[in-house]
Formats: structure tokens, C-alpha cells, sequence
């Protein structure tokens, strides 16, 4: 995002140097200033917009996780089955 610099006070002298009253200088660069300040933060609530692609590369990510935790899952139970297993042959003599 850009910054945007504005400066009201010189806005306004730069109006009356051009021949407008002192209090519609004042007035033209105070809106001025608001609209500026209004822009600015449209433009930053758009930029906490996410897009399709966003939530697509998002869901992608979860998906990747959700797999990853699956696979690691499997692989602590057969590792718990395999230790019981061991315990069990292990009690009842069979090796």
C-alpha cells in the first residue's frame, strides 16, 4: 500500500495565493483532507479482502495439513499395535 502525503495547510495557501477567500480555502483543503483520509481507509479495508484464489490456496494448505497429520496418525498407531502386539507375544510365550 502507498502512503499518501498531504499537506492541508499548504493546500490552503496555495488556494488563496490562486484567489479564493481565506474561510473557502480553509474549507476546500479541510474536505480535501477528509476525503484523502476517507480513501485511504477504503484502501485498507480492500486490502484485508481476500480473493478466490486466497481461500483456494488457503483450503490447499489445511488439506495438505489435515493429510500430514493423517499420515502421522497411521503411523503412531501402527507403531502402538506393533509395541502391543510385541508385549502380548511377549506374555504368552509365542516366540
Amino acid at each position: 500500500m502507498s502512503t499518501i502525503t498531504f499537506d492541508a495547510f499548504e493546500y490552503a495557501h496555495q488556494l488563496r495565493e490562486a484567489g479564493i477567500t481565506e474561510q473557502q480555502a480553509e474549507i476546500i483543503a479541510k474536505k480535501t483532507n477528509e476525503i484523502i483520509v476517507a480513501v485511504a481507509r477504503d484502501e485498507v479495508r480492500f486490502s484485508d479482502l481476500s480473493t478466490k484464489r486466497d481461500l483456494k490456496e488457503l483450503e490447499l494448505q489445511v488439506m495438505l495439513q489435515i493429510e500430514k497429520s493423517k499420515n502421522a496418525t497411521l503411523l503412531w498407531m501402527f507403531a502402538m499395535l506393533t509395541g502391543v502386539v510385541g508385549i502380548m507375544a511377549k506374555g504368552f510365550h509365542w516366540f
